[in-house]
């Protein structure tokens, strides 16, 4: 089983996939996680981090092509040992994976909605087509409130993999404006793809839920792919 969450930065993905990779462990199910992009990975890792770090320019001022080819990059540089682990029968669980780079890189792109569109295609075309990486059997986007991103992302936010940063910010988590279409665009294409469904992270006042309310979203929509 292939599966993938995908959200805004600040989402709590992180928690969701521990806890998700305490359900397929409990049951006795092997499992992998990676999370893109990979910092550490040979040549695309470092010139991800530049980018995130700005050291290329404003999000909205390196072509978007540009920008999708390093994380694509990564993601086929991943592909043998994502194909090796699901040829073992193992579950393969994702932080990230094709469905962020169409968001992200469509979502800065200063053009028309055909533009991103084409510039969407395009993506998917290089990443399955090209590429040849292995496609998920799910991936899950966390739609959460924007204000909870908001405020997750003016805290002070620490760990092991935000050491790419060396104490600076992320250029995509430094405008909620970004954010907001970024969010825009996972819709738009959950909305024409099934293979990207979307949990719904919000309570009756459109508040974000708690941990475990979203949990059990996030199982409710893997029923389908679970035996």
């Amino acid at each position: 089983m292939f599966v993938v969450l995908e959200g805004l930065d600040g989402a709590g993905k992180s928690t969701q996939v521990r806890r998700l990779r305490r359900f397929f462990e409990e049951r006795g199910l092997g499992v992998e996680y990676l999370h893109f992009p990979r910092f550490d990975a040979p040549v695309y890792g470092e010139l991800i981090a530049r980018f995130l770090r700005g050291e290329f320019g404003a999000a909205d001022e390196v072509d978007s092509y540009l920008v999708a080819l390093l994380f694509a990059g990564d993601r086929a540089g991943a592909a043998a040992q994502i194909r090796a682990w699901l040829a073992g029968g193992r579950v393969v669980l994702l932080d990230r994976y094709v469905w962020s780079n169409v968001a992200y890189q469509c979502a800065k792109l200063r053009g028309s909605d055909d533009e991103r569109r084409r510039l969407g295609r395009w993506i998917l075309d290089l990443e399955y087509g090209y590429n040849g990486i292995p496609r998920p059997d799910v991936s899950l986007f966390l739609d959460v409130p924007l204000a909870f991103v908001e405020r997750r992302l003016t805290e002070q936010r620490e760990g092991d993999d935000r050491a790419y940063l060396r104490g600076g910010q992320d250029i995509y988590e430094s405008s909620l404006a970004l954010q907001r279409r970024v969010r825009e665009t996972y819709l738009e294409a959950a909305a024409a793809d099934d293979r990207l469904r979307v949990v719904d992270c919000r309570d009756a006042d459109g508040r974000m839920t708690d941990p475990d309310t979203t949990f059990a979203r996030i199982l409710g929509a893997l029923t389908p792919f679970l035996d």
